[in-house]
């Protein structure tokens, strides 16, 4: 994900920031496995659960629109989620986790959403729609989870911004290596 920096999905060759979607839900999915052996509440793990299928079936979204576009699936080195905990440190608690899928969801819904003003082919709009949906529950069921830990510990805020604070240093990382690369 570039980040709020006008990046544009090119719609002659998608393939490239695709394949950086692609990554970032197989990522994110890892992700919500760990936090499903850590989940502390039935209504965690049940939404959890889902939210581990919206990952596998996004990833697959993303792998038909670039097979649309007769891409190839490319391994991406360092996605963003890769950069978010490289700045957040290793995270220690269940709390970390959610915080940290947090601001990248919230990252991954902007993204998305500001494809959606732009001139893109179906095979590229179609796993908008449907992704955009997801994701903004996801928002929604980390945040309401987050700010009921926050009733019994005050230090959760501090953990959330935290995370807010390594999503501005990985999102401004990424832009800069898409940037010397040529991607920008």
């Amino acid at each position: 994900m570039i980040g709020r920096s006008g990046k544009h999905i090119d719609p002659e060759d998608p393939v490239w920031i695709l394949n950086q979607y692609r990554a970032a839900e197989v990522h994110g999915a890892g992700a919500i496995m760990r936090m499903g052996r850590l989940a502390d509440s039935a209504q965690l793990r049940r939404d959890l659960s889902r939210h581990l299928r919206d990952e596998a079936v996004h990833a697959w979204l993303w792998t038909r629109a670039i097979e649309e576009f007769n891409g190839e699936i490319a391994d991406v080195d360092q996605p963003y989620q890769a950069r978010l905990s490289a700045h957040f440190g290793i995270p220690k608690t269940l709390t970390d986790m959610l915080a940290l899928t947090l601001v990248s969801e919230r990252r991954g819904l902007a993204e998305y959403e500001l494809h959606m003003d732009e001139p893109l082919p179906a095979a590229i709009k179609r796993p908008l729609k449907a992704i955009i949906k997801d994701e903004a529950w996801h928002v929604s069921y980390i945040e309401e989870d987050l700010f009921a830990r926050a009733k019994e510990d005050p230090s959760v805020q501090t953990v959330i911004e935290r995370a807010e604070a390594a999503d501005v240093m990985a999102v401004r990382e990424l832009e800069a290596a898409v940037a010397a690369q040529g991607k920008a």
